[in-house]
């Protein structure tokens, strides 16, 4: 019910690439059904083992991170996510709403390539929020959907080990849908790491009951797949080179079209963060302007504004900009006639 054991090895040498060594924690491995099943499982677990803890989560976030995390409304919060300048995220905002919560609540945090911002706290940055976070007794969940995407698949764990030196207690969430191309696989898994050997037990029996009355066993291709590559070091390495050749695809697209937007007047207009990382980024354009961007120009994004800049050819680039500027004029045409 929780997975191979080859499977379960391969994510603990991602996650904690050097090793376990020396740290008092426990830890467990569970694959699940894609990282959307672990995060639908860990809110499950949270409701069964602290009913009244609330799951916060940043502002903005993927979408389905609360109705994964919980049916209750009531049991979600918010923390603002947002930049103190073009190039820095505001650790202030988020620290702030985080005094509303209780001891033994729970803090979604994007491990990496934040989902829409594509800004990510600095290492120094993740190490204010651990010490924050062991102050005021509250738990970190991760969302690791995009590991190997920012810097590298080694880089991108490595606040794992940070948080591990604050926190009696972390959840991790990963996912090999992005990195490996297993969408239709649904590999992922849910990494339980405590300090609490016995409470860890009891947790992990609870979650094989919860697995049982669902799913009952993950799917196993996707992870004999994950697990042949992650566990010989050959394979390892050239899984490496291919997912260093998407990271750098990633860059050369965000920066040809920041580019663009710089010298079409429009970065400051319509971005908010300048430093990104991953495959999205955030356009700040109204409702009104994105259906015109549909209806008249053949673009599409989701309503919030969130672009996959995988799926923006460079050579679309020029002609996608020219678009958001006849937009954005339109948009102060109007607003100077009103």
């Amino acid at each position: 019910m929780d997975g191979a054991p080859e499977f379960q090895q391969a994510v603990r040498r991602l996650l904690f690439p050097s090793g376990e060594e020396g740290s008092e924690h426990h830890v467990q491995v569970i694959q699940t059904v894609g990282s959307s099943g672990a995060l639908h499982l860990a809110g499950r677990m949270i409701q069964h083992d602290a009913p009244a803890a609330r799951v916060w989560i940043s502002s903005p976030t993927w979408e389905n991170h609360a109705a994964l995390l919980s049916s209750r409304p009531e049991q979600i919060g918010y923390y603002r996510y947002q930049p103190a300048d073009p190039d820095q995220l505001c650790m202030t905002t988020i620290l702030e709403d985080l005094q509303a919560a209780r001891p033994g609540d729970y803090v979604l945090l994007h491990a990496c390539c934040h989902n829409p911002t594509g800004m990510d706290p600095t290492l120094s940055q993740w190490r204010e929020w651990a010490e924050f976070c062991a102050e005021r007794g509250l738990i970190p969940l991760f969302d690791f959907a995009y590991q190997g995407f920012a810097q590298s698949a080694e880089q991108d764990a490595e606040l794992f080990a940070l948080f591990r030196e604050h926190s009696d207690r972390l959840i991790i969430c990963n996912s090999f849908s992005k990195n490996m191309g297993l969408y239709n696989e649904r590999t992922g898994a849910l990494t339980l790491v405590f300090k609490d050997a016995d409470r860890l037990a009891v947790w992990h029996s609870t979650l094989k009951r919860m697995i049982r009355s669902t799913y009952s066993t993950p799917p196993a291709h996707g992870a004999y797949i994950a697990s042949h590559i992650i566990n010989d070091p050959h394979r390892y390495s050239c899984w490496q080179q291919e997912l260093k050749e998407m990271r750098c695809d990633l860059q050369r697209r965000r920066a040809a079209l920041f580019a663009e937007l710089e010298s079409s007047g429009l970065m400051d207009t319509l971005l908010s963060y300048h430093r990104q990382q991953g495959m999205f980024l955030c356009l700040q354009l109204s409702p009104p302007s994105i259906e015109v961007l549909r209806e008249q120009h053949g673009i599409y994004l989701l309503d919030t504004g969130r672009i996959c800049i995988a799926s923006l050819p460079q050579e679309a680039i020029p002609a996608f900009c020219l678009a958001l500027g006849q937009v954005v004029e339109d948009t102060n045409t109007l607003s100077r006639k009103a």
